[in-house]
């Protein structure tokens, strides 16, 4: 049995403020020590549960934030930029996923740093309903047939999993009361159970089923400046739908995702 772990940054516990996700900021060195053992967490429980391989990608900004040398010397690392799956990337091939330190899609009320996929989209939309990183790389790892067995994060993120990936189990770190505060389970306590609650949802992946987006696929994107939209609707694939927003239509949710990587990159050279 091979896993994937994709590990974010915003929704690992201890984490409460930009400047603690941002590199080469006050609190980034400290993070990216408590991400690597939120990390290690989870790996250790795919291994006591059985999985052959654990390969564990970093999903977070540049890609280059997890310790190599202080990861699980068991698991694989997938670092850097420019992937074809992204935030998923080591999915293909695999039998099931976990994501480590996800957070609530941009917007939610009491989320932590809560946001999706860059600071100029204040909303996306797949199917015409609102969704966040975590559904989106959910249905891209559904085209591929591995089903998502587990989410960590704060509880305003817990609530949307529960909503949208029902049989996903769900790890609460942290609790917040605005976009930069929040209230932290102890350390020990999160780590332990996370490596418990991987090892379980490891061992019950066989009964979770992929979340399947049948095609063609539409996406949409609410910037949050007119300029973004402008700019992304330079690419003939994404059309303009309003002052802030494109669409894009495709075949199936990778060829879609992939067009909004563009649009995301072509919005971000206008700047915020």
């Amino acid at each position: 049995m091979r896993i994937l772990i994709s590990v974010d940054m915003e929704g690992i516990s201890g984490v409460a403020a930009w400047d603690d996700v941002r590199p080469g900021t006050p609190g980034y060195e400290r993070f990216r020590r408590q991400m690597t053992l939120e990390a290690n967490a989870a790996v250790a429980g795919a291994f006591a549960a059985g999985a052959a391989s654990v390969v564990v990608n970093d999903a977070h900004d540049g890609m280059h934030n997890l310790l190599y040398e202080s990861l699980d010397g068991r698991a694989e690392l997938i670092s850097g930029t420019m992937k074809p799956l992204d935030m998923v990337e080591g999915g293909t091939g695999a039998d099931a996923a976990v994501f480590i330190g996800y957070h609530a899609m941009a917007g939610a009320e009491g989320g932590v740093l809560a946001h999706t996929m860059s600071g100029s989209i204040a909303n996306w939309y797949l199917g015409g309903v609102a969704v966040g990183e975590t559904q989106i790389n959910a249905a891209i790892l559904g085209q591929l047939g591995v089903p998502v067995v587990l989410v960590s994060g704060d509880a305003q993120l817990a609530q949307e999993v529960e909503r949208t990936l029902p049989q996903a189990r769900r790890v609460v770190v942290k609790w917040g009361t605005d976009e930069e505060t929040a209230r932290s389970r102890p350390r020990d306590e999160v780590l332990r159970c996370l490596a418990e609650e991987v090892q379980q949802a490891v061992a019950g992946a066989a009964a979770v089923e992929p979340i399947r987006v049948p095609g063609p696929v539409t996406i949409a994107i609410e910037f949050v400046r007119p300029a973004h939209a402008t700019a992304a609707s330079l690419c003939p694939q994404i059309r303009r739908a309003g002052g802030r927003r494109v669409e894009i239509t495709a075949a199936d949710i990778l060829e879609a995702y992939r067009l909004s990587w563009v649009a995301s990159i072509l919005a971000h050279s206008v700047g915020a």
